[in-house]
């Protein structure tokens, strides 16, 4: 039936109804259970989670803790990145993720995720079914939303709700949890100790110690150490336990020194040693090895006590007649005679105990101790030689580190020492000559007399020789000597001039006259001697070594002058002929500055010109020496008079002296200054300087030949002199004989 418009309208179908709620409440219900066990999952994981870190924050701490025992700033480093580490993953594993308010709607989506042949149709129908029932239909048609809701609702026991949750994931946590707690289950199963102390060391930071497998001491077992100032310390560190392959140790002196050292262990023990050399200071000590806790201990420099002001004083015998003398207190060799006594004092600079006298290796004499307590004093008669220390003990034990050492040599005298140096004499002297010279003489004990001793013995081969022989040995003679100084008595060291006058012996001054005991073709010996005081038994005579003369005629000694005058003349004038040529090559020389190329040779040279002048004025000293000493062979010999000697000197030699010290090292000078300078000026002064020395020397040159030409005149003056004595006498010899003639014998006037 066709509808037509005057029909009324059809009525509106009805809305479908809302489906029943109890399948969808079981899916929401399922969509609860999931949203637990999610939050389930999350704990499990953070649990594991947790328990990995905890593990592994375990083992590296431990290991490293155990071997390195760390401070506890390090292990409260450690410690805060542990929590640093835990939190953020727990942060962002656990409590980030369950504090997100998980709907059915998401929780759904999950499950589809799950589930894609769902297709949404499960979030759909969540979300129709909601809206069905608040008749909240849309732009969507209900009977649509209704039909989607129906048929969820009859798949519902086909959803599989529990796949969106990951339980693989899930029991992986789980069973990280269960290994860390099997793991420290274990830990504290097999050693409870070790883990009690890692957790109280690195979970609580406390400070309780490791155990130790070796534990160190000092082998002396002081913590203080009282040294003597100065002295070596050997210390010896005692292992106990395992014993380390090396044992440092560390020191700190009061100056600021400080170091470590290793200390050497002995083969097959168990102790360490070092020795510090010359500890002067307060020092702190630390030994350290293997796993052991330091041991520390303190060295205390305890000051040695020192002897001051000793006082060593000789008391010699009574025979001696001589003061007591005091000796310097030096390390050395003290000479006493039988009957001697060495009295000592001193004094310590810290209280002292003791006081003793160490005689050889085992006498031990005390020594009386001051009212101060620092003072001492005391007497030793020693009875043989032997070495001798004087010694004090402190009140900390210390005697002192030197103790002052003297080696007594008792009884052994020896013959006193004599040394004799001629001046102005040589082997040739004439029959009226002095012998002049410089004595020292020195004894062990004391000096009681000096003297000297001459003899002579006639020549017995050779022109003058007596026809017959002279005993073989011929005896000293004493002499008188002239002493510049006085022998005082009892000194141990004398040093004096010694003059003997030949004219003692030689009374006529013919030196062929009969009444003189030395003549000319004679030789003379004379040697000094020197007696010390030593006794009670007999005293000993000592002797200076034998001097030898050969007399000789005042002819032939002139002769012998002359010719040494001469040769120091002729090697003067050879000095002036060089200086002479080296002026001539200094004028001849170019400045330096001038010579362009060749100015190192130049300088060379004048460096060469500059050693000449001090070698010539070297040997211009010399020839001033050797003439020194001639004329005091003249003097001595009385070959010339002493005024004459003194003007010739003042003529001669001083001169010679002052051109050798003044001119030529001047000159020299001057000539090193042209060749630094290159100065025209300055070498007007070095050629200046030149002529001046070659005037001065060819004045000393005349002077000399003057001299040599006296000598000549003195000697023909003498022959003259003989030649009239002789003269004289032959006539006298002539009268006389005439006078017995004409008287006869015995009849002269």
């Amino acid at each position: 039936m066709t509808a037509t418009a005057n029909d009324p309208a059809p009525a509106p179908a009805p809305l479908p109804a809302a489906p029943s709620s109890g399948a969808m409440a079981a899916a929401r219900a399922a969509l609860g259970n999931l949203r637990n066990r999610a939050r389930t999952g999350l704990w499990i994981e953070g649990l594991g989670l947790f328990g990995l870190l905890l593990v592994a924050y375990a083992v590296p701490s431990f290991v490293t803790d155990r071997l390195l025992r760390l401070e506890w700033a390090f292990r409260a480093v450690l410690l805060l990145s542990f929590v640093v580490v835990l939190w953020r993953l727990l942060y962002r594993r656990v409590l980030q993720p369950m504090s997100v308010q998980l709907s059915d709607d998401e929780i759904a989506l999950a499950v589809e995720r799950r589930s894609p042949q769902m297709r949404q149709a499960l979030v759909s129908s969540l979300s129709f079914e909601q809206r069905l029932a608040h008749g909240d239909h849309g732009p969507d048609s209900p009977a649509m939303m209704a039909a989607v809701v129906d048929d969820v609702r009859g798949r519902i026991a086909t959803i599989p709700f529990a796949g969106a949750i990951e339980a693989g994931r899930v029991r992986r946590y789980l069973t990280a949890a269960f290994a860390a707690l099997i793991v420290f289950a274990i830990w504290i199963a097999v050693d409870a100790g070790s883990f009690g102390l890692w957790a109280r060391r690195n979970l609580f930071l406390s400070n309780v110690d490791w155990p130790r497998y070796t534990t160190l001491a000092f082998a002396d077992g002081d913590s203080e150490i009282r040294l003597p100032q100065g002295d070596s310390l050997t210390l010896r560190v005692k292992c106990s336990g395992e014993v380390p392959d090396q044992v440092f140790l560390d020191y700190r002196f009061a100056g600021g020194d400080e170091g470590t050292d290793p200390m050497s262990l002995q083969s097959g023990d168990d102790e360490f040693t070092l020795t510090i050399d010359r500890v002067i200071e307060d020092a702190e000590l630390t030994a350290y090895g293997g796993d052991a806790l330091p041991v520390t201990a303190k060295i205390r420099v305890v000051e040695r006590p020192r002897i001051d002001d000793l006082e060593l004083r000789i008391e010699y015998p009574s025979y001696m007649e001589r003061e007591i003398e005091t000796v310097p207190a030096t390390q050395g060799e003290l000479r006493l005679p039988v009957g001697a006594t060495l009295h000592v004092a001193g004094k310590s600079h810290k209280p002292i105990d003791d006081a003793f006298l160490l005689v050889g290796d085992d006498r031990r004499v005390p020594l009386t101790r001051g009212e101060d307590g620092f003072a001492f004093a005391g007497s030793l008669r020693p009875e043989a030689s032997g070495m001798v220390s004087v010694d004090v003990v402190d009140r900390d034990r210390l005697g002192t580190g030197t103790p002052p050492k003297f080696l007594l040599r008792v009884g052994d005298d020896r013959e006193p020492k004599l040394d004799f140096k001629l001046r102005g004499i040589s082997s040739m002297v004439t029959t009226h000559a002095r012998l002049p010279g410089q004595l020292l003489v020195r004894d062990d004990f004391g000096l009681r007399e000096i003297g000297a001793e001459m003899k002579v013995v006639a020549e017995t081969s050779g022109e003058g020789a007596p026809e017959a022989p002279l005993p073989v040995e011929v005896p000293f003679e004493n002499v008188d000597v002239l002493f510049g100084t006085p022998l005082e008595r009892s000194s141990i060291r004398h040093e004096t001039t010694a003059t003997v006058d030949m004219a003692q012996w030689n009374p006529v001054p013919d030196e062929n006259a009969a009444e003189n005991r030395i003549r000319p073709g004679s030789l003379l010996s004379l040697r000094f001697r020197a007696k010390d005081n030593f006794g009670p038994g007999e005293p000993h005579v000592g002797f200076s070594e034998t001097m030898t003369f050969r007399v000789v005629t005042r002819e032939k000694l002139l002769e012998e002058l002359r010719r040494r005058q001469l040769e120091q003349r002729q090697e003067l004038q050879r000095i002036v002929d060089e200086e002479k040529a080296a002026l001539s090559e200094l004028r001849e020389n170019v400045s330096p500055a001038q010579a362009g190329a060749k100015r190192a040779q130049v300088e060379a040279r004048l460096d060469v010109l500059a050693r000449q002048q001090q070698a010539l004025g070297r040997r211009v000293a010399f020839v001033g020496d050797q003439y020194q000493r001639i004329l005091w062979e003249y003097e001595n010999n009385r070959l010339i008079a002493p005024n004459n000697v003194r003007e010739l000197e003042s003529r001669i030699t001083e001169p010679l002296a002052a051109v050798a010290k003044e001119a030529f090292p001047g000159s020299s000078r001057l000539v090193r200054d042209f060749r630094s300078t290159a100065e025209e000026a300055t070498k007007a002064l070095a050629i200046a300087s030149y002529e001046d020395i070659l005037r001065r020397l060819v004045a000393i040159l005349a002077e000399m030949e003057q001299a040599e030409s006296l000598a000549a005149l003195l000697e023909d003056l003498r022959i003259v002199i003989k030649i009239q004595d002789s003269t004289i006498k032959q006539v006298e010899d002539r009268v006389q004989a005439s006078e017995q003639e004409l008287f006869g014998p015995g009849k002269n006037k």
